[in-house]
């Protein structure tokens, strides 16, 4: 750096919303009775009818399932207490979890209305994420732009400072290079929620749930020195 010349450190910063274009929905088997059986037959049946669901869907030539997992079945019993303290008869419980991942949306709401009406099945949660070969791609585009905002930054202090010229001396994820870490919201990639549409008529001619998330925001900050001269 020359004596007519000044060192111009600054942070930038970008956010953008994006689709997800994924989405994980975890489905819950439990049944519960006097005896095993009383409890086994109604989850393994419930298990079954909701592989079929998937493997129907799996069978497409075009599928909008990307994978699913199932555990395996669990078996226990506990035995409960009553009022008084005195032993109750043992109870039985059988679970297991399935989760279903899809890559068009358009099938996700008649999955879960299908499921959901399986006898010992419950919906547990829904995930909408962004792949991670999308979510670099896009994390990508938010990067460049947060520079970009570094460099119009710079180029407003050279000019208030009455320099003429300025060049990029280095940039860095933040912390690299002792800039303050920026106090505004912060924006992770995460998990975004959802909103039910008008329903159109299914095959069947009853309403089908249709879902929608909401946009994911990422957010990228970056730390750039220049000098103006």
């Amino acid at each position: 750096m020359t004596q007519h010349s000044i060192a111009i450190t600054v942070t930038g910063h970008a956010e953008r919303e994006f689709t997800p274009n994924r989405c994980t929905v975890r489905l819950r088997v439990h049944a519960d009775g006097a005896t095993h059986e009383a409890a086994a037959e109604p989850a393994t049946a419930a298990v079954k009818a909701v592989t079929d669901l998937v493997t129907a869907l799996r069978d497409h030539e075009n599928s909008p399932v990307k994978r699913w997992t199932l555990d395996q079945v669990q078996h226990s019993r506990h035995r409960p207490y009553s009022q008084d303290g005195k032993k109750k008869p043992w109870r039985y419980q059988s679970s297991a979890s399935i989760t279903v991942t899809f890559s068009d949306f358009r099938a996700v709401g008649p999955f879960v209305t299908r499921a959901s009406e399986v006898e010992a099945v419950n919906v547990d949660h829904l995930r909408w994420w962004v792949s991670r070969k999308a979510e670099a791609k896009r994390l990508a585009k938010v990067r460049h732009l947060a520079v970009l905002d570094a460099i119009e930054k710079a180029q407003r202090f050279t000019e208030t400072l009455g320099f003429g010229t300025f060049h990029a001396v280095a940039i860095a994820d933040p912390g690299m290079l002792g800039v303050a870490p920026p106090t505004g919201p912060v924006h992770p990639a995460g998990a975004p929620m959802m909103r039910a549409l008008a329903a159109p008529m299914g095959v069947d001619g009853e309403p089908e749930l249709v879902l929608e998330p909401d946009r994911i925001t990422i957010s990228a900050d970056v730390e750039a020195r220049f000098e103006a001269s």
